[in-house]
């Protein structure tokens, strides 16, 4: 099911990129629907999760956070597998 789930998770890219091209030769504007980011604390709060479980999905790799200075960041897209978890197990 992993190698399912990377294979959609590139092709998703892969559309995205076409996408991008199209738009730029024959439209001229680049518009994609907004995927709000997220902060640490936004996503503990989304998915209903403690630090202890944050830190721990991070180091088992379930939650894969863009490092940059301001701290963590996440597109809300990529939570959706995480949200449905937290909602199966009654946190939100």
């Amino acid at each position: 099911m992993n190698k399912i789930d990377s294979l959609l998770d590139i092709l998703s890219k892969i559309y995205q990129v076409l996408v991008l091209v199209y738009n730029s030769k024959y439209h001229g504007d680049l518009v994609f629907d907004e995927d709000p980011q997220m902060d640490r604390q936004e996503v503990k709060d989304y998915l209903g999760i403690s630090e202890s479980t944050y830190k721990r999905k991070v180091k088992e790799g379930k939650l894969k956070p863009l490092k940059l200075p301001g701290g963590d960041k996440f597109y809300k897209s990529e939570l959706l597998a995480e949200f449905k978890e937290s909602k199966r197990r009654g946190r939100v």
